[in-house]
């Protein structure tokens, strides 16, 4: 363990989350505080990176902004217009310029909060580079940029691969380009494209510090760029960056890089510093904007910070349109590792758009992921299958029925979140719990020691089928384009899954279904009058897991419309295409509506 790590391990922090606003514009963030440490002249605004680097880093960025707080320097970190918590779309106008303005307002409640006159300006990634574009227009006293995209067009060929690697096709809108499950507009990638750091001319007021990663050869041409300019930097090279941006349930924390970073600020911030009479922070929880959903009908949404459980240690936000509790309260399950926005914010639009057509929607984290902290620091973060999940859940529900009134509940979950619903539909026998929605499970039975890696190998065995079927892949394969090794592998691990499924089935042929225990809870689930729906990506085990583990009771479900099974075409595990994700949407909006809307009218 590094020595700040160490050294402040024990120091409470503050975490509060706040809605920042600024006339109609509104964005979400958390402030950071520490009071049991020496206080020091300076408040930090923490500048997310973009797009799928923005949901990998989420928990690192948290660390960040804790240790800051620890060392007595406060932290906000948020989430820009359309992207997070924040309201908004990928496709909303203006918005390379909007989340300047953004950064300028949490500069500037940064100050109001912390009394602090100081300010360091802290981004990563293309977050550095609107810290520096903020920074040229708006005076800083400190400014530090972690791997900065110096060059808008070389980001946006980078960004142009990954789209290329991943076989993602641009969104019908004109322009835009569709990059690992985030859309960027015509407008945006115009704006970023004309982007080059080192044509800035304004001036940081103290220092700045230039962060590069080890495993990438070291740029030195902003550091020069900010010498000519008369500006005092440093430039320094950490380790950890590729970690950090690891799937969400391997991240690896940086801490020899926070280290490094934190250390710099404090170096160079004044000390002590005396506290000024404190302020109060921003007393508002709930936001209300505008939301069109897919059908073109704009609604007027509110959204709801909540703080909950035994310790208030567990947090998630509320989507609704109205507060008549007269429909079925939608619950959603946090999906692998990734917090309480969903893979490629998924989640976000779904409890919205669930929302606007009278569903109230709650995304929350469980225990050790996202802004539901652990309680314990040495219990593992960022698990997808945490033990404290059932506990979780029935906390979420006791706090839906006691704040809010509602009283009988819809259950869904992808990936892990799947599996954590179905166990709390069986766990909660006096819970009034409707249905249970199971997106792309990949268990039913989770037990330590079971590989993490599911998801990237059923996406490798998607790829695989699609290939297939198409004549261009055997070209390759007979040229010897192809990694045979890895391509036997993904098959013999695909394969050894669904043998176990056909041992079972085998098992149920010989007369042994009752024993079996997926088919012995789908009908406890049944028996307690719970309805089922299964959806799943083409190509994604998740029918074949069901089917195979318990044939006879799916098929007989099936036909008393006690259990519903739907495919997804041209869709992956995670839905990282966008018209993926909105067919999903209209098909669970579509559900629900035709289960629950016409015998719940608003």
């Amino acid at each position: 363990m590094n020595f700040v790590s160490a050294r402040v391990s024990s120091i409470l922090v503050h975490r509060e989350p706040v809605y920042f606003q600024d006339g109609e514009n509104t964005f979400f963030g958390w402030y950071h505080t520490a009071n049991s440490t020496t206080q020091r002249d300076c408040v930090a605004v923490i500048c997310n990176p973009l797009g799928y680097e923005y949901a990998h880093s989420h928990r690192s960025i948290r660390h960040l902004a804790d240790r800051m707080a620890q060392q007595g320097i406060p932290a906000i970190r948020f989430d820009y217009h359309g992207t997070g918590d924040a309201p908004g779309t990928d496709l909303d106008a203006d918005r390379w310029q909007q989340w300047q303005n953004d950064i300028q307002i949490a500069i500037q409640r940064a100050r109001e909060i912390s009394g602090r006159k100081r300010v360091c300006l802290l981004g990563l990634r293309l977050g550095a580079t609107l810290a520096a574009l903020v920074a040229s227009r708006c005076k800083v006293d400190f400014l530090v940029l972690w791997n900065p995209c110096i060059n808008g067009k070389r980001y946006l060929r980078e960004i142009q691969t990954i789209a290329l690697t991943g076989g993602v096709v641009a969104p019908d809108t004109s322009g835009a380009l569709e990059s690992a499950g985030f859309v960027i507009s015509a407008q945006t990638i115009a704006a970023i494209r004309n982007v080059n750091l080192l044509d800035l001319t304004g001036m940081v007021l103290q220092r700045a510090l230039v962060v590069d990663r080890d495993d990438f050869s070291p740029d030195q041409s902003l550091s020069k760029h900010f010498a000519a300019m008369g500006v005092t930097n440093d430039h320094v090279t950490v380790a950890g960056y590729a970690a950090m941006m690891a799937e969400p349930q391997f991240t690896v924390v940086p801490d020899a890089a926070f280290s490094t970073i934190i250390d710099w600020i404090v170096r160079h911030s004044e000390c002590p510093f005396e506290m000024p009479s404190a302020k109060r922070m921003p007393s508002n929880d709930l936001i209300k904007f505008p939301f069109q959903s897919g059908d073109d009908i704009t609604s007027c949404i509110e959204e709801r910070f909540c703080r909950f459980g035994d310790d208030q240690h567990l947090f998630g936000i509320l989507s609704r349109i109205t507060t008549e509790p007269n429909r079925p309260a939608v619950v959603l399950f946090n999906a692998g590792a990734v917090h309480h926005i969903g893979p490629n914010r998924l989640y976000v639009t779904l409890a919205r758009s669930l929302a606007a057509l009278g569903f109230a929607t709650f995304r929350f984290d469980l225990e050790g992921i996202g802004d539901s902290v652990h309680r314990h620091s040495m219990k593992r973060e960022n698990h997808p299958y945490p033990d404290t999940a059932i506990a979780d859940a029935q906390a979420a529900l006791d706090y839906l029925k006691g704040q809010f009134g509602y009283q009988r509940f819809i259950g869904l979950g992808l990936c892990s979140g799947a599996h954590t619903a179905f166990h709390a539909g069986l766990a909660f026998e006096r819970e009034a719990i409707a249905e249970l929605i199971l997106i792309n499970p990949l268990t039913f039975y989770w037990v330590e020691g079971m590989s993490l890696e599911t998801s990237r190998r059923f996406q490798e065995v998607s790829y695989y089928k699609q290939s297939v079927k198409n004549p261009g892949s055997w070209l390759k394969l007979l040229s010897g384009k192809v990694n045979i090794l890895n391509l036997v592998r993904v098959a013999m691990s695909y394969f050894g899954t669904l043998g176990k499924s056909y041992l079972n089935e085998l098992r149920k042929t010989l007369g042994h279904e009752s024993g079996l225990q997926l088919s012995r809870d789908l009908k406890k689930l049944i028996g307690m009058n719970r309805r089922i729906t299964v959806i799943v990506a083409e190509g994604d085990p998740g029918r074949d897991i069901l089917i195979m583990g318990a044939r006879r009771t799916v098929s007989n479900a099936q036909k008393r419309n006690q259990i519903c099974l739907q495919m997804i075409a041209d869709a992956d595990h995670t839905f990282t295409q966008s018209r993926a994700r909105q067919e999903l949407i209209r098909r669970l909006g579509t559900l629900l509506t035709r289960q629950y809307g016409e015998q719940d009218k608003l």
